[in-house]
């Protein structure tokens, strides 16, 4: 019964990591205040940031962090089957952020150096290379698989073990960020309807069941054979880390002022995945 509790909280914080990722990385936040139609078909602030924001900073260089813009608002219709139960979630989610989350960031950030945890940071997406690295061969992204592997073996080596970005920063070679959600719409499976997960945050169906594609292929997930704790410790952590490097404050960015934060942040998923799939 331990062991099986032991997997539900590595998986959860699995899930959370990659979700917490997926905001801090990929999500333009606007604190503009769109018309919001309550309807599936939405108006929202734009997801999505420019390519270069997408990768870690090189902590020997100039800090970029996430960035902030406002781009053309558009609809997105959304299935939203299940919205009844995905609003409840949605408020959970949401305390949970605020109440947990949050606090914790806040304290970690002011005992760890920002340059420590932009090291961090950098140290665990060079680690994650391989579901980048396999998510692109499985799109016949070929050329950018090639990215990937050039990143890890540059960032490994001249980068200190991946604590650094010289692929980058010298060799202008810019993070794939693809993942099993991204290579399914590529083969054009639809979203189908969207989901609010418990401790995760807003996915779909097609993406909740890349999430565990995804954890496959995250290194990090190797920890469980040496021992589940320092598996939860690490995804934890990871989690923590992520959230307390996002300048922008994007899911606040994203939900402050909003007439329906639920809306707002159930529509710039979707605008931001279905950007994702089509690049």
């Amino acid at each position: 019964m331990r062991k099986l509790v032991l997997l539900m909280c590595f998986f959860v914080l699995t899930m959370y990591t990659f979700n917490i990722s997926l905001f801090a990385e990929d999500v333009t936040a606007s604190r503009a205040q769109p018309a919001v139609n309550k309807s599936s078909g939405v108006n929202a602030v734009a997801a999505d940031k420019s390519s270069d924001a997408t990768n870690t900073s090189d902590i020997d260089g100039d800090i970029d962090y996430v960035d902030i813009s406002m781009e053309a608002t558009t609809f997105v219709k959304v299935k939203d089957s299940f919205q009844t139960y995905n609003r409840a979630m949605f408020t959970f989610n949401d305390k949970l952020y605020y109440y947990f989350f949050r606090p914790l960031s806040k304290g970690y950030k002011t005992v760890i150096p920002e340059v420590a945890r932009l090291g961090v940071r950098n140290f665990f997406t060079n680690v994650r290379m391989p579901g980048r690295f396999f998510n692109c061969i499985f799109q016949g992204k070929f050329k950018g698989a090639g990215t990937e592997f050039s990143r890890f073996l540059i960032n490994s080596t001249i980068g200190g073990a991946g604590f650094t970005d010289p692929a980058k920063k010298y060799f202008h070679l810019d993070l794939k960020d693809e993942d099993f959600g991204q290579t399914l719409g590529n083969y054009d499976l639809g979203p189908g309807s969207f989901l609010e997960l418990p401790f995760i945050g807003p996915s779909n169906i097609r993406d909740a069941f890349g999430l565990i594609v995804d954890t496959v292929l995250d290194p990090v997930t190797l920890l469980s054979f040496v021992s589940p704790y320092a598996t939860i410790g690490a995804k934890g952590y990871i989690a923590v880390n992520d959230i307390s490097i996002d300048k922008g404050d994007t899911y606040e960015g994203l939900v402050e002022n909003q007439i329906d934060p639920y809306i707002a942040i159930q529509d710039a998923y979707t605008q931001n995945r279905t950007k994702k799939i089509k690049e």
